[in-house]
């Protein structure tokens, strides 16, 4: 008895492990046990009783439409050791020209960067009447292009990324047309994606069987 009992305890405690696993609770106390604080997700408000009125209430849609970022700034740690602040915004064309651009998001926002020739510039079509992505002749979709400020006008919807120095803003990257969906859809991952695993795994088995057989 002295025996089992720790076997069936270490069980259920196993069992009740597994089941937390499954579970919201479950992931907290793993997270938690890296020592690395848990991401703390937009907290929904209170569910409102169903009223039978038909309306959407896709939670997909819903979060896509919560969580639309605006206007950014923050500072990153560059390989080098030097730091460098980064801005990156959502909003409409105040003002253009061929060496600078004024945005103002939807919240009274407004940020005016330099456009040098370093600036990358890219349009994407306008969707077509029915919202669906535009399409050529041939019905395939149609992909972004490179463009330049003179694709750029007084209200266009636009995403900037860019870099500050002092006072001074400078676009780094400007995408026309992208600033009706969610996310900030930049794309300024940093990787390299070289991939630089350091497992050998060479076949190095050196095939040192020692055949005990019977002698001949």
């Amino acid at each position: 008895m002295t025996v089992r009992e720790p076997l069936r305890l270490r069980k259920a405690f196993l069992a009740g492990a597994v089941a937390l696993a499954l579970t919201g609770t479950g992931a907290a106390i793993a997270w938690s046990a890296t020592g690395t604080p848990m991401p703390t997700p937009d907290t929904p408000s209170a569910a409102a009783p169903d009223t039978g009125s038909g309306k959407d209430t896709d939670p997909a849609k819903d979060k896509a439409a919560h969580a639309r970022p605006l206007h950014s700034e923050s500072v990153v740690k560059e390989a080098d050791g030097t730091y460098r602040t980064v801005l990156s915004q959502r909003g409409r064309v105040d003002a253009v020209s061929s060496t600078a651009i004024t945005v103002k998001s939807e919240d009274g926002y407004s940020q005016t960067y330099a456009v040098t020739a370093g600036t990358r510039i890219t349009v994407i079509p306008a969707p077509a009447a029915d919202g669906s992505p535009a399409t050529g002749d041939d019905g395939k979709r149609l992909k972004p292009t490179d463009g330049t400020s003179a694709d750029l006008a007084t209200g266009d919807a636009v995403l900037v990324a860019g870099v500050k120095d002092g006072g001074t803003a400078t676009a780094q990257r400007i995408v026309k047309g992208a600033g009706d969906g969610p996310g900030m859809g930049l794309g300024q991952g940093r990787g390299k994606g070289h991939g630089q695993g350091h497992g050998k795994g060479a076949g190095q088995s050196q095939g040192q069987g020692q055949g005990h057989g019977p002698k001949a």
